[in-house]
């Protein structure tokens, strides 16, 4: 009965743990997410020349649109298939979708899990995991509509004193890649709608750039500050601080811009 291994691969080609690599290698045919996150050194040559086979590489397109046919056609050849996803394969991602889709079509299913944005960005920031609530993506406007869930989603971590994780809108399919920047913005801009007293100029948050790549970048200060900080090549991410634990305070310390 052939198998369906789900693959994550961490953030970059280093982070790829050994049994990822022996499942990949053990694969007939490898199937590469290319639109869910970016790496600084895991592409379709890179990871080719690692595992030393072809690597396909699968659109959004191809998973959401066509139902993952590419994939379920490889299985119903006999043939076993690895789906190799930068990250963790379910963090962050649509593929639960995937693995639902299999289980039913009664297909043996394999999970590898890899180093995510979650655990590399919260662990290095130095504040507690178990103090962070809800997490939400930033997204920009489309169509004239603005987003400002994540708004709702830092005010009710706020009153409980947790922590707030906000990932940023990342397309790769259609070239977006939202930065710190613009992300700043728009919660100014979603205060203005809302008028609640949540976000401000004075407000402290943690932007993190590139968590987990050779060139990581933590800093940490009022947005006032932060919006005209150049962050450097995405992906970014924001942590806005709830109630801090003195070594929470010490550990932020260390980001600290003026």
């Amino acid at each position: 009965m052939p198998w369906l291994a789900f693959v994550g691969l961490g953030l970059k080609l280093k982070d790829i743990t050994l049994e990822a690599l022996e499942t990949l290698r053990n694969a007939n045919t490898i199937f590469l997410d290319t639109y869910t996150s970016i790496s600084p050194d895991i592409n379709v040559s890179s990871l080719r020349r690692l595992v030393g086979k072809e690597v396909i590489p699968l659109r959004r397109r191809d998973i959401e649109d066509e139902n993952a046919e590419k994939i379920f056609n490889e299985l119903s050849r006999g043939r076993n298939v690895a789906f190799a996803v930068i990250g963790d394969p379910f963090i962050a991602t649509t593929h639960v979708a995937l693995l639902l889709e299999a289980i039913r079509r009664n297909v043996e299913v394999k999970v590898i899990h890899g180093l995510t944005i979650y655990t590399v960005a919260i662990s290095y920031s130095g504040l507690m995991v178990y103090k962070f609530g809800r997490c939400a993506t930033i997204v920009y406007p489309k169509e004239g509509i603005f987003y400002d869930y994540f708004y709702d989603v830092v005010k009710e971590n706020l009153k409980l004193g947790l922590h707030t994780l906000l990932l940023l809108e990342l397309d790769v399919d259609n070239n977006v890649f939202m930065t710190a920047n613009d992300a700043l913005k728009l919660m100014l801009e979603a205060e203005g709608k809302r008028k609640e007293g949540i976000i401000s100029k004075d407000m402290k948050v943690l932007v993190i750039a590139r968590a987990g790549f050779p060139t990581q970048k933590y800093v940490y200060g009022k947005i006032a500050s932060l919006i005209r900080e150049n962050f450097g090549p995405p992906p970014h991410t924001i942590i806005v601080p709830g109630k801090l634990h003195y070594i929470e305070e010490d550990a932020l310390k260390r980001f600290l811009i003026n």
